[in-house]
């Protein structure tokens, strides 16, 4: 072969690799998987598994449709889901926080009802307590709303999504106890706040009555309000549209409408709420990292006829989590809130009763509010969305990882665990002169010999008793140190609370107390919705995805590159054989 011809035959070989190269580009840009499964990594703080919340939300939304505060003995058998929901609930609960005895509890108080249609039975708080190992005094409370509007149907959005939450939350605080040989260092109580529909019944009744004497007891309080139609997710899985944002109203340091006493707390309480602020600051970016090292790089969206990849969970989108002062209250934070806690409310879009509503307004508190529109609004379809899959997983990690540090819930290691049983005091009431206060033992073995506990109490006012459950009255207004005693065979733990007994307890105005709602919030005609698109679906990509302004460039432009660069070489080679060609014939003619 002529030295030539070897050129032009290298040329030529070099086109064709060009060629191979832009079309397994092309092929690859697309790899993906399906689902948002999660890539088993290790972490130094309790991470959510995206899917069990996602299941758990079908679950609960699809089985527990319907559920009115207060009418719990009025409804059809199979029609009403609100026990239903409690009792599945709370038997997920326990299965998630196996091995870290809880107690149980269903606070009954009356409510009126909707507007027209007075309430035939009782509302109903529902908790989950796991006792804290060192300071079991301290308590973290994590909550949500469980019922719905007299027109719900699955409530999905507002709120089986938080209640979703809570279960991903606490089955990762399970798994992460049992696979690190710790404890939780203070009290945890998740709650189901019931009536909160109706004006925040629950949480008033929590703060009010039921856990009154134990309001300056807690470290901090997570509100998990409607999720899910938020970061990273797109209206609709379309590209043109933006990722909606994840919202965490926190306590404000400054007095507003809804807190015109925030300027009067405490030095102390200011610095609580400042410090968890800046604890939350910190958090986004970790547990960004934390998505990133699952394998949560990328989603796909939708761009005409294309699927898109874009990257998710990178430093430039933690923008689209804004922590706000808390301006809106409407949800169970507030009692909180007003008692000078420190508190977040994680919720996703609420835009649907504005007067000039964007089109990606979700009808939350209407009849439409099903686990199939939550898909529609993230894809396009109703079947499982991986974007509304991994924006219901954003919320319960930032709040595992809040939970992880020292100042909120924190761990202590079985390796330093004093000998003796785990115990801790239920929820305290009112704390009133004369007015008997009922208390409760919660213990158990952590060796796992699972002995006996017994219960010895110390009332502080020189009057002692004996048992898991007493009863005791102050009859004079002081401080006084409540002292229970935990003991089996393998130790001795105590356990102490500082009451203030009063003449008359500290209680909070519940605002929404004197508007009576009847049920039915009207529909916002600004806001049409979508209809689904089976055909729609998304995925997850698990390599690393690079960002484009322009939709087509993520796919469409290399390839175009790669024949541009490719034809000019064909063109290159065409004029140098036609140059060496007429060279030739030149060169023939002269001889």
């Amino acid at each position: 072969m002529s030295r030539h011809s070897l050129s032009l035959a290298l040329l030529l070989c070099l086109c064709i690799q060009l060629l191979g190269s832009s079309v397994v580009l092309a092929g690859s840009s697309g790899q993906s998987h399906r689902q948002a499964h999660q890539v088993q990594v290790t972490s130094s703080f309790p991470t959510v598994e995206p899917d069990y919340i996602y299941t758990q939300l079908a679950t609960m939304a699809t089985r527990f449709q319907h559920r009115e505060a207060g009418y719990d003995n009025t409804q059809v058998a199979g029609q009403n889901g609100h026990t239903g929901f409690a009792n599945y609930w709370m038997q997920e609960m326990t299965r998630n926080l196996q091995g870290f005895a809880s107690l149980e509890t269903r606070d009954a108080f009356s409510i009126k009802g909707w507007s027209g249609r007075a309430a035939t039975s009782p509302a109903y708080n529902i908790e989950k307590s796991v006792p804290g190992a060192l300071h079991p005094e301290q308590i973290v409370v994590i909550g949500c709303h469980y019922d719905g509007e007299a027109i719900s149907t699955q409530s999905a959005y507002d709120d089986a999504s938080g209640c979703a939450i809570e279960l991903g939350i606490a089955r990762a605080l399970g798994q992460f106890w049992r696979a690190n040989q710790v404890y939780p260092a203070r009290t945890l109580r998740f709650v189901l706040f019931d009536a909160e529909e109706q004006g925040l019944y629950g949480s008033f009744q929590y703060a009010n009555e039921f856990a009154n004497g134990d309001m300056k007891n807690i470290v901090a309080m997570f509100n998990e309000e409607q999720n899910g139609i938020a970061y990273p997710l797109r209206y609709l899985g379309q590209l043109a549209n933006p990722q909606l944002p994840l919202t965490i109203d926190v306590s404000p340091l400054q007095s507003n409408e809804l807190y015109p006493h925030q300027e009067a707390l405490s030095s102390e309480q200011r610095q609580h709420i400042q410090r968890f602020r800046n604890l939350l600051g910190q958090a986004l970016p970790a547990v960004f990292q934390q998505f990133q090292a699952m394998g949560y790089k990328g989603l796909t969206y939708h761009d005409g006829s294309q699927e898109v990849a874009q990257p998710i969970f990178t430093p430039e989108q933690l923008s689209l989590v804004k922590v706000e002062d808390d301006t809106l209250g409407s949800s169970d934070q507030m009692p909180f809130t007003l008692a000078g806690l420190p508190c977040a409310t994680i919720v996703g879009n609420a835009t649907y009763y504005d007067n000039h509503p964007p089109a990606w307004s979700y009808p939350y508190d209407q009849r439409d509010d099903t686990i199939q529109l939550m898909n529609t609004f993230a894809q396009g379809g109703s079947k499982k969305s991986n974007a509304l899959t991994l924006a219901l997983a954003l919320p319960g990690m930032i709040t595992t990882w809040m939970l992880h540090q020292p100042d909120i819930a924190g761990e202590t290691s079985k390796n330093t665990l004093l000998p003796g049983p785990i115990a801790d005091i239920a929820d305290i009431g009112k704390t009133v002169t004369q007015q008997p206060i009922s208390l409760s033992a919660q213990g158990y073995d952590p060796t796992g010999k699972n002995e006996p506990v017994q219960y010895a109490w110390d009332f502080g006012d020189g009057a002692r008793a004996t048992g898991s459950t007493v009863s005791h009255a102050y009859t004079h207004a002081d401080t006084y140190t409540l002292t229970l005693t935990a003991s089996n065979t393998s130790g001795t733990r105590k356990i102490s609370k500082t009451l203030t007994i009063a003449d008359k307890a500290q209680t909070f105005d519940n605002p929404y107390a004197a508007y009576q709602p009847g049920g039915t919030p009207r529909r916002n005609p600004a806001v049409p919705l979508p209809t689904a698109n089976d055909a729609l679906t998304d995925s997850v990509i698990h390599t690393q995805v690079v960002a484009t302004n322009t939709p087509r460039q993520t796919e469409a432009q290399p390839v175009f590159i790669y024949w541009l660069i490719a034809l000019g070489i064909l063109l290159i080679v065409g004029g140098l054989t036609w140059w060496l060609v007429s060279r030739r014939l030149h060169n023939q003619k002269k001889v």
